[in-house]
């Protein structure tokens, strides 16, 4: 199956490996283009004052204008999919007003209707891929909800940004001030062009399959829970660590050449040989270190498969470097898409993502107010995970307070104590590293 742009459109696009590869699964499981296999990314900002909902419908519109991704629809046919342009120019789209905001319970909110709101999924082959909508109040809630397929998480940071400045123009009657942002369209196109059939795609895959040694492209979830409810959503929000000890944390980095994403997946084993005595785990790890990409909404996001052996925290030191030494081998390989990866490495027991059971992805970003633009913003970033029902995602991210992480993964009844002890221990181990 291929996508290729539908005749008579006058623009040519080619859709990624990854996008390919997502619609496939989503028709392909149970209840079809509404199924369950469906991921969305969410955006949740709180905004200072009641909104301006007509200016906030305005500046949606217009960051749905300003990225290529979000205007195109998915076209099923026999043989292959279409990608085919939805809208041109400035696109009709609504943005849904809740009930207003109780005071300062914005953790209820976002824990129920928000919750509800963010997780319908979207047909797959409909238009938009994307909904808004906002919580007044003093301050109001604006959220967004995106389907994978033309979202990643980072790009979710770009969308709060982009979203912000529009809103603000509009507010304030000026242009907003943005840079040019990268297209997405164009660049699934050079990477389908570079991993096309052929002997560079044959050595690549050949020598991740000597790097894997028989392991499962995508790694199931290390900890032995079994009874995952898809039909649930399991959602928490980890406090890992505060500003000193993210501060002494970096410092520790420095003395060892590490980085705090490396921390984290070393901290991710300690925990699972804690609680639950595995020796090795594997993870999905995230990949998204391609400067041209970084203005832009789209599926940029790579991923790629880690396994380590775990290791004790007494023996930390050792230990993370380790992990970085076997994440810097998989990182040789950051251009490769998973997507094409997984589908000359099928293994037929394992029958990939989510299937016979979830798969463990993590991912770390730096979220500092100064990081954008040199200013504190004045839309807050709130934490809500994605939807997340085909395996166990953790996002980590640093901002001015510290180490926060959110994680999605389907309900679970009798794994629920396991899995909160290994998140418990998981900032512990950070703690104590860092603390030394």
């Amino acid at each position: 199956m291929t996508f290729v742009h539908e005749a008579g459109s006058s623009t040519a696009a080619v859709a990624s490996f990854a996008q390919e590869r997502r619609v496939q699964t989503v028709l392909g499981a149970a209840g079809g283009p509404l199924s369950r296999a469906a991921k969305n990314v969410s955006m949740l900002c709180r905004v200072p004052g009641p909104v301006d909902v007509g200016a906030l419908t305005a500046a949606i519109r217009a960051l749905v204008a300003r990225h290529p991704a979000l205007q195109y629809r998915f076209v099923a046919r026999k043989d292959q999919v279409l990608l085919r342009r939805a809208v041109r120019d400035t696109p009709e789209f609504g943005c849904t007003v809740h009930d207003a905001v109780a005071g300062q319970d914005h953790e209820a909110v976002t824990g129920g209707a928000m919750r509800e709101a963010v997780d319908v999924p979207f047909d797959v082959l409909g238009w938009p891929l994307l909904r808004a909508g906002v919580f007044p109040g003093t301050p109001s809630l604006v959220y967004l909800s995106v389907d994978h397929a033309v979202c990643d998480g980072y790009s979710a940071t770009v969308a709060a940004r982009d979203l912000e400045a529009l809103y603000r123009g509009l507010v304030d009657g000026r242009p907003a001030e943005l840079p040019p942002t990268g297209d997405f369209v164009a660049h699934s196109a050079a990477q389908r062009r570079r991993y096309a059939d052929g002997p560079e795609l044959d050595q690549a895959v050949d020598d991740m399959r000597s790097l894997l040694r028989g392991r499962p492209v995508e790694p199931e979830f290390p900890l032995p829970v079994t009874d995952w409810d898809a039909t649930r959503g399991r959602y928490t929000v980890l406090d890992l660590l505060d500003a000193a000890d993210t501060e002494q944390l970096a410092r520790y980095c420095r003395a060892h050449r590490v980085s705090l994403y490396m921390m984290i997946l070393a901290a991710f084993g300690v925990a699972a040989r804690d609680v639950a005595d595995c020796t090795e785990v594997g993870v999905l790890v995230a990949v998204h270190n391609r400067d041209a990409t970084t203005r832009g909404i789209g599926w940029y996001a790579n991923m790629l498969p880690l396994y380590f052996p775990t290791f004790t925290v007494d023996r930390f030191d050792d230990g993370v470097r380790m992990v970085r030494d076997r994440l810097m081998d998989v990182l040789a390989f950051a251009e490769l898409p998973l997507s094409r990866l997984a589908g000359r490495l099928a293994d037929a027991a394992h029958q990939g993502a989510g299937v016979r059971s979830p798969t463990c992805f993590v991912s770390f970003e730096r979220n500092r107010p100064a990081d954008s633009d040199g200013q504190r913003s004045g839309w807050a970033p709130l934490d809500l995970a994605p939807s997340y029902r085909m395996g166990y995602g953790l996002w980590a991210v640093q901002d001015g307070n510290g180490i926060r992480a959110t994680t999605a993964s389907p309900a679970t009844r009798s794994g629920e104590p396991l899995l909160s002890r290994w998140e418990q221990r998981l900032a512990e181990v950070l703690t104590a590293v860092a603390r030394r």
